[in-house]
């Protein structure tokens, strides 16, 4: 079944010697929907052989107990993507996510994936994320590969490093350097019909501002976000459904019998320009629910008549 990346949610990164891995990837969460086991930056160098003997074990246990999640992994070099892929098990994951994509090295990785059914998720997080140019040509590289390619990755905090700066605790994302990289890579990506996963919040004490932050990211198009902490995974998905007006709205545009303009709830809606946002409303309700119900109970039906 093809993953979307509006199915993935809030995504956890893990590093690989979580002594709480193999419970979370069993299900011990169950706001969780997606996580990543990294072997990359969370791992130091000194201990990336004791960490790939885990990886392995990891992926013997879910040869024989499936995943409860959509799970991905991050290997920290293309070689590593290699070693992965020929381990047992290795069917068992949704796919991969590629870290600091570049221009420069976008091919390599590539080629390491011919023949392999896999997800990607590369990541860009380099000063390229400024660079209209590149992000020009990496979208044009990645969007071949259509569905493929679950989402591209914003690396927030290596953007940020780029400039020698940390993002503040007291505005959103948008409100600072990194919104110029996050709404260059929405008017690069989202047309090319390649998805985007909003950056981490990494004060994960300051929950009305992560609340705020996720609804910049549904205004500029991110329908999937990267947590840091466990606390931020029932946040983000609350903060992700829809209203029960945005639902109303979208089975209005998306009907059948839509006029091609027409007034609703003190708003012009447009079918021709606003169907996309529309799909985008009801597969976050199909997904998430709709704010102001209980998690859990049936939700009206999301599909348009």
């Amino acid at each position: 079944m093809m993953t979307k990346a509006v199915d993935l949610g809030a995504t956890l990164y893990i590093p690989v010697q979580h002594p709480r891995l193999p419970e979370l990837l069993a299900g011990a969460n169950p706001d969780l929907r997606s996580v990543v086991i990294c072997l990359e930056d969370s791992l130091h160098e000194a201990d990336v052989g004791a960490a790939q003997e885990v990886f392995t074990a990891i992926l013997r246990m879910l040869e024989a107990v499936p995943p409860q999640l959509i799970v991905y992994t991050r290997p920290r070099s293309p070689a590593m993507l290699s070693w992965m892929q020929a381990q047992p098990g290795i069917a068992r994951l949704a796919g991969f996510v590629l870290p600091k994509i570049t221009t420069a090295n976008l091919a390599d990785w590539l080629a390491r994936l011919e023949g392999f059914l896999h997800g990607i998720m590369p990541t860009i997080e380099s000063a390229e994320a400024f660079d209209r140019a590149a992000l020009t040509r990496l979208a044009g590289a990645l969007a071949p590969l259509g569905e493929q390619v679950h989402a591209v990755r914003i690396g927030g905090n290596d953007i940020l490093n780029v400039l020698g700066v940390r993002r503040s605790r007291e505005r959103t994302a948008y409100d600072g350097p990194l919104g110029l990289a996050i709404s260059t890579m929405a008017s690069v990506f989202l047309p090319e019909g390649l998805a985007l996963s909003a950056p981490v919040f990494e004060h994960y004490a300051q929950t009305d501002l992560l609340r705020e932050e996720v609804a910049r990211d549904l205004e500029h198009g991110l329908l999937t976000k990267t947590a840091i902490h466990p606390s931020q995974v029932a946040i983000i998905h609350e903060a992700l459904r829809p209203a029960a007006s945005e639902v109303e709205d979208a089975r209005a545009i998306l009907a059948r019998e839509a006029r091609a303009v027409f007034g609703q709830g003190g708003s012009m809606c447009e079918p021709t320009t606003h169907a996309r946002w529309a799909a985008g409303v009801l597969d976050r309700a199909g997904v998430h629910g709709i704010a102001g119900a209980a998690p859990g109970l049936p939700q009206a039906p999301t599909r348009v008549a």
